[in-house]
């Protein structure tokens, strides 16, 4: 049973995305407004939170196991060490259009798979790729992408699900340390649902999906053919990402955006919390720094 929603933090994103809980209990909550360039965090016990703006375009913040993090700004991740930024990696490709980096998640081996999406959002630019923490190379998975978006592995650490937003469907690949194989589409999601987006996975194997312009996240069994099985309505159309949360996984921490667009309310740009009734699966941090 779903619990209420409430506001988590009301300072609004212009595009909230990449919510990760950190620490023992997992109780310290970092997201990222991407075009307000800033990474923002807020802790679920105290109500103690911070903002760090940098000069470009943030579309991630990764923790990794040396105390760090990787910020994913256009011109590739840079390692954040306290307030200190350095490049960490480069993507060395010409782009037909300008790129950013977009959804990022670490792998059950440690690696960071990131993909990309173009700023006018035209369809077969964007990419995924993997880097990897053994050497730090960047390596190209997937071409032709639209909107390289939401990330999550099985417990068994067996599947790869990965949304491509533009097509409004899930992929489910096979997935060991050498990577991804046998792609197929395994959701093809209603139009009237809004844009599958950001998602996370819960301890059963639900993923959890972020519809933009949905106003909802909505789980589906991968273990039961994929139904929908669950719900939650939000007041914030612009609905982007979740993740799980609190010293029992058992919070969901949502993000949204309001974009600056025509038709947004005051509920856009906040971030939510409630508990849907699930347990999560604690983050994972990048391996190599």
């Amino acid at each position: 049973m779903q619990g209420s929603l409430e506001v988590f933090d009301d300072r609004r994103c212009a595009l909230g995305e990449g919510p990760v809980s950190l620490g023992a209990d997992h109780t310290e909550i970092t997201w990222v407004d991407v075009w307000g360039k800033s990474l923002l965090t807020k802790n679920m016990d105290s109500g103690a939170s911070s903002l760090f703006t940098i000069d470009e375009d943030l579309s991630f913040a990764i923790p990794t196991e040396g105390g760090n993090q990787l910020l994913g700004s256009a011109r590739g991740p840079l390692l954040m060490q306290g307030n200190q930024l350095s490049q960490f990696v480069t993507r060395d490709e010409i782009d037909a259009t300008p790129m950013r980096w977009n959804d990022a998640k670490v792998s059950p081996h440690g690696d960071l798979w990131l993909g990309t999406l173009s700023y006018n959002e035209e369809p077969g630019f964007a990419g995924l790729y993997q880097l990897r923490a053994s050497d730090h190379e960047l390596v190209k998975v997937i071409s032709d992408v639209g909107m390289s978006n939401g990330m999550a592995w099985s417990a068994d650490a067996s599947k790869f699900y990965w949304i491509d937003t533009l097509s409004f469907g899930l992929d489910a690949f096979d997935y060991d340390q050498s990577g991804i194989h046998n792609r197929r589409h395994v959701i093809a999601f209603d139009t009237a649902f809004g844009y599958p987006d950001g998602m996370t996975i819960d301890n059963e194997d639900g993923l959890w999906i972020a519809f933009y312009a949905g106003g909802a996240v909505r789980r589906f069994d991968t273990r039961n053919g994929f139904k929908q099985t669950h719900e939650i309505k939000v007041p914030a159309s612009r609905t982007t990402s979740c993740t799980f949360a609190g010293p029992a996984l058992n919070k969901l921490i949502i993000t949204t955006a309001h974009k600056n667009e025509a038709g947004t309310s005051a509920e856009d740009g906040r971030t939510y919390i409630c508990e849907p009734g699930f347990t999560g699966t604690p983050t994972r941090y990048f391996a190599g720094a």
